[in-house]
């Protein structure tokens, strides 16, 4: 029985510091949206990838699971990324998640 309680504990998850982390993270997309111009050197490179961390940090959370969380947020940056580019449109959009479910499949079937 103390064993027991002694593995739920060691394996529960703090979602305060991920909370903060996850808080941080939106708060610097969003500054980078306001703040900074989007000619500045390097600045796009930056957004995606504050970006990615503040959909991955949410999605492991609302889902508590971190693959999934993986999944969702590289659908979404490569979606936006495509919308970019100039050629993201509903069919790109249906493929990325058509892609998106096919990996969630087989990582769920995988013994």
């Amino acid at each position: 029985m103390k064993e027991n309680r002694k593995r739920k504990i060691k394996y529960r998850k703090n979602f305060l510091p991920t909370l903060i982390v996850t808080i941080l993270f939106w708060l610097g997309s969003f500054a980078i949206i306001y703040f900074i111009e989007p000619d500045a050197f390097g600045i796009i490179i930056l957004f995606f990838i504050i970006f990615f961390l503040s959909l991955l940090f949410t999605f492991a959370t609302i889902f508590a699971n971190t693959r999934r969380g993986i999944i969702i947020s590289l659908s979404l940056i490569f979606f936006l990324f495509l919308k970019y580019l100039g050629i993201g449109n509903i069919l790109n959009a249906i493929l990325i998640l058509g892609v998106a479910i096919s990996t969630e499949v087989y990582f769920i079937k995988q013994p």
